[in-house]
């Protein structure tokens, strides 16, 4: 269980979030993949902030990048998509269609399909068997571990698993198409009638459980500091070995997953619990309670009395 930033450190190929106020699409890992864009405009993003890219048939819109970016073989792709109409169109394409190697996602009479050309042969394909509704925001998630092992092309609406088949080849051939998002890279007609936000691409097939960030809460019932290990960069959960000492310094832990409604706390800016803390003990206010996300890479943190 990983944060995105976390996963996407370990397995991430490219992250757009489509947040730039103009001009080119920015990859949030540092790759310089360019992109030429043609029709599509920034719209609100699909948590109400940020941008996402909104593209439409009239205009012809399509954002073509300079490289395939979506890798070969394993992979994972995660995006927010919003559907302005039902009419045909490409979302996130390395191929053009049955005609060459590759990954095509769209929509055709209505549903979303994902389809996998190998050599003009179709390696898998699987779908959504509803219609998505107009104009409301899904969470869509497709990923694929890059072997014919039975059912491990799976296919995830709103983290629920929707749908699953099983390819019948790997992928070996290289497609000679770059990747485009809402619309075809080369092939006109195609345009999607949507918005697309947070679009994350993984080389390792990953589910949604992968994304869930259990993390420890700590409630102080007394006024106590939070002490940073000097020795590692970030923070992890208490091993279960030293709970009675933070338990006999008046502090009660627990374990809960990410259905707490506090998100992580960024030790490097001010939060709504209380102030910066840094290695040096800062206190925490009495019957106060913060979260520690829980992952091997995290530091250690403890609670100890004031002096």
């Amino acid at each position: 269980m990983a944060t995105t930033e976390q996963l996407m450190a370990q397995h991430g190929v490219a992250w757009f979030d489509f947040d730039e106020a103009s001009g080119n699409v920015l990859d949030k890992l540092g790759n310089y993949y360019t992109d030429t864009i043609t029709g599509a405009t920034r719209v609100s993003g699909w948590n109400g902030e940020g941008s996402a890219m909104s593209g439409n048939t009239i205009a012809s819109t399509v954002v073509k990048f300079n490289s395939p970016i979506i890798p070969n073989g394993a992979k994972t792709i995660r995006f927010k998509l919003k559907v302005t109409s039902n009419k045909e169109g490409v979302i996130v394409t390395r191929t053009q269609g049955s005609a060459g190697n590759g990954l095509q996602i769209g929509l055709y009479n209505s549903y979303l399909y994902i389809n996998l050309y190998e050599k003009n042969n179709l390696i898998f394909g699987t779908g959504l068997s509803k219609i998505l509704d107009i104009n409301k925001w899904y969470d869509i998630m497709f990923s694929w571990d890059g072997t014919t092992s039975t059912s491990a092309v799976k296919l995830y609406l709103d983290e629920e698993l929707v749908s699953k088949t099983t390819a019948i080849s790997n992928e070996t051939a290289v497609s000679i198409h770059n990747m485009s998002v809402l619309g075809h890279y080369s092939a006109t007609g195609f345009s999607f009638d949507g918005q697309l936000d947070d679009l994350q691409i993984y080389n390792k097939a990953l589910s949604p459980s992968d994304f869930i960030q259990k993390r420890l809460v700590v409630k102080t019932t007394d006024s106590k500091n939070l002490v940073l290990s000097p020795d590692t960069a970030r923070v992890k959960e208490i091993p279960n070995t030293t709970e009675y000492m933070m338990l006999a310094q008046g502090g009660i832990i627990k374990e809960i997953d990410s259905a707490v409604d506090r998100p992580p706390i960024d030790f490097t800016k001010t939060t709504t619990e209380y102030e910066i803390v840094t290695n040096n003990r800062t206190p925490l206010g009495k019957g106060r309670m913060f979260t520690i996300p829980i992952g091997s890479d995290f530091k250690t943190a403890m609670i100890e009395d004031n002096y």
